[in-house]
């Protein structure tokens, strides 16, 4: 019999429940599990949607995929997939985690209404959750792969048949119902015991998301808006104390600009290893290497951007800059877990210079942000329970400023949302009142311009960029554009350090680091469908511009 990954039943893997008083990831022993005593408690139904979300939620993977943009390159160079190369391979995608996700949620709900003595608010609570993460799945799917196969019950193998791939707006319209059902359920905000599962105002932001992805505007404005009048969340650091930085940390896990987390905790069960994979203890380890061309999206901190500038030094380029580019930017000269970063390709440099070992930054960057200088890269980097934010409140205040400009050019409101993000961390504010000053924005398009940048420095090294540069229609332009890291020029030096052959190297002058790029057809705007699952099922067709057998 004929069967796909997508229809395999979600089996009894480590589940976690909703009883903790510290948050809903304590283990659920496996053998509570079994189909045949199940779904007889509403805990029962509160277990099983627990594992929905661990595996429906991205985490600090996320971070990785800037490489898959202009933002940067893998240093870890054994580690860059295809598509961070412009290759798109049918035989490399995957779509069954996502489809066991979404059967999951199916099963729960044709399985709820089995359960006795459910009260019917706590009830229409987790199917709340339900339709929330299979529309957060269904979106991600569509957002991927353009239309595909649309299911809303658990089905079994004999009948999966040769099923097709729904058009992609009526997976949009479905996603935005079970969006719509989660705002009307879900509550404001849940017990501290239960923090981390979805609320109204996710459901809100995620409704906004998708719809400023397919360039709904008003609905993406609309439920932006619902979220910012709510009064339920704010910018952490919103009177810009200097304390950016931190939002990034572990100490800010709940901070009230989280919409919604992807928790983790210590090993056995689900940790994190991210500042081990990138800071290695040495700090030699490349990690994500941020590109030229994400250095100097960052304004100078007059609001001028570096091109228009009358005090950007290129010499002393993080002078004077937005400060949000030292908090996600470690270059050469910063100190970080008491290790002197050096990036000059000199052997005095150390591991941290460039082309010191295979794993060396390529760029003459490292990453920076979310490098908790709290957390010990060589312990705890690796076992880490820092929470991942799936969407934070600046994202629901730059959603909004689009996509009000857009509907309205240059209305107040949009400036006023995106200046929000920028004065928290002191930058001065966009406005249309003084063309003598660099934050002047004259025009629709130049307002569209500012805010895309915006989306850039605020969210870079989020995993973002990738689908910003697909809805905005730039990607080819970006991800052809050549690859670029620091600037840099050896000199002959009579009094260079042994094994620096005579040599030493000024940083930021002369030629920048070429590296080999990406590369981005029209076609690659949707991503193949699996080959796998083709070969399963024939009737499932393939996207425009890629092979086919």
């Amino acid at each position: 019999m004929k069967k796909s990954y997508i229809y395999i039943a979600l089996l009894a893997t480590t589940l976690f429940g909703f009883s903790s008083c510290s948050d809903f990831l304590d283990r659920i022993p496996d053998d509570e599990l079994s189909d045949a005593s199940y779904w007889k408690t509403p805990n029962d139904a509160k277990i099983f949607i627990a594992n929905v979300y661990k595996s429906s939620l991205p985490g600090w993977g996320e971070i990785d995929e800037d490489i898959n943009s202009d933002n940067a390159v893998h240093g870890i160079k054994w580690a860059a997939g295809n598509v961070s190369k412009g290759i798109y391979d049918p035989a490399e995608m995957g779509w069954q985690d996502d489809y066991k996700a979404i059967r999951a949620c199916n099963l729960l709900l044709t399985k709820i209404d089995e359960i006795p003595d459910y009260n019917q608010a706590d009830k229409e609570k987790t199917i709340g959750e339900a339709r929330f993460l299979r529309g957060f799945t269904y979106f991600g799917l569509i957002q991927k792969y353009g239309g595909v196969p649309y299911v809303d019950k658990p089905l079994d193998l004999n009948e999966i048949g040769d099923i097709t791939r729904t058009p992609v707006e009526e997976v949009y319209a479905k996603v935005m119902e079970d969006f719509d059902y989660a705002i009307t359920k879900l509550p404001a905000q849940w017990e501290s015991s239960d923090y981390g599962r979805a609320t109204k105002g996710a459901a809100l932001a995620m409704k906004a998301r998708a719809a400023l992805y397919f360039n709904k505007f008003e609905t993406a404005a609309d439920a932006a808006k619902q979220v910012i009048d709510s009064g339920e969340y704010e910018l952490f650091d919103a009177n810009n104390t200097g304390q950016y930085a931190k939002l990034f940390w572990k100490e800010q896990d709940a901070c009230k600009e989280a919409i919604l987390v992807r928790q983790y905790t210590k090993a056995p069960d689900l940790e994190s290893y991210m500042i081990g994979w990138e800071a290695f203890p040495t700090l030699g380890w490349g990690g994500i290497n941020p590109t030229q061309s994400l250095v100097d999206a960052f304004e100078c901190e007059d609001g001028s951007p570096i091109e228009k500038s009358t005090t950007y030094d290129p010499t002393n380029p993080f002078k004077g800059r937005d400060p949000r580019l030292e908090v996600c930017v470690l270059h050469d000269g910063e100190v970080m877990y008491n290790v002197n970063i050096k990036t000059a390709p000199l052997k005095s440099s150390g591991s941290t210079g460039v082309a010191q070992h295979n794993d060396a930054t390529a760029t003459g960057y490292y990453q920076q942000k979310y490098l908790d200088p709290t957390i010990d890269p060589q312990v705890d980097g690796w076992n880490m329970d820092t929470y991942w934010f799936v969407i934070r409140y600046a994202e629901v205040l730059l959603t909004y400023a689009e996509a009000k400009n857009e509907i309205s050019p240059l209305d107040a409101s949009a400036f006023e949302a995106v200046n929000q993000v920028r004065r928290r961390v002191g930058m001065p504010e966009l406005q249309n009142t003084n063309a003598t000053k660099p934050t002047y924005c004259g025009t629709q398009d130049a307002l569209r311009q500012r805010i895309r940048n915006e989306w850039r420095v605020e969210f870079a090294l989020e995993g973002k960029r990738k689908w910003d540069i697909r809805r905005w229609g730039i990607a080819k332009d970006v991800l052809n554009a050549p690859f670029l890291g620091m600037k840099y020029k050896m000199v002959d030096d009579p009094n260079a350090p042994e094994g620096d052959n005579g040599k030493k190297c000024i940083l930021y002058q002369g030629e920048n680091i070429k590296l080999t790029g990406s590369k981005y057809e029209d076609h690659n705007y949707l991503f193949p469908i699996p080959q796998e699952e083709i070969d399963l099922n024939p009737a499932l067709t393939q996207n425009p511009g890629y092979p086919t057998k």
